[in-house]
């Protein structure tokens, strides 16, 4: 025998499934009727040019001026006088051989050719993103090829 709440557990069921089902098959807004057809979409394409922004390029390098003083047993005591007036009394001395030397060098025209090679980089990207407004940069593009110019010669 079934129990009171198996029937009415049955029941709920079977009344829940007939009334999803049911109002399935009814509209309840059109009454009926088939709804009107939406209006075609209208794709519009509007071609926008981005607007990139262009950072000032970094200051020039501005280099002092290193001092070598090469001492040598005939010149020790000479400069080391000379390297005490420098100090004001002490006398320090920072060695390099000639092969450090050579790698420090080696080490600074590498640095050379990193930075160059960055801003021919830069310097691509100005010319593929420039706008029409670029005037300034078309002046900047020709000094720094005068400039490069130079310094190869040099």
């Amino acid at each position: 025998m079934q129990t009171l709440s198996q029937i009415s557990k049955f029941l709920l069921v079977c009344v829940t499934g007939l009334l999803l089902t049911g109002c399935a098959s009814f509209s309840l807004f059109g009454g009926g009727k088939k709804p009107e057809p939406l209006p075609p979409v209208k794709v519009i394409t509007e071609t926008v040019k981005a607007e990139i922004y262009q950072p000032p390029l970094p200051q020039e390098i501005s280099m002092t001026d290193v001092q070598f003083i090469v001492i040598t047993k005939d010149n020790l005591n000479e400069k080391v006088a000379e390297v005490e007036r420098l100090l004001g009394g002490d006398f320090v001395v920072v060695a390099m051989t000639p092969k450090g030397y050579e790698n420090m060098a080696g080490n600074l025209q590498e640095l050379r050719r990193y930075i160059r090679q960055q801003k021919e980089i830069i310097l691509y990207y100005r010319e593929v993103t420039k706008t029409g407004d670029d005037a300034n940069r078309e002046d900047w593009l020709k000094r720094n090829e005068e400039k490069q110019a130079n310094n190869d010669e040099n």
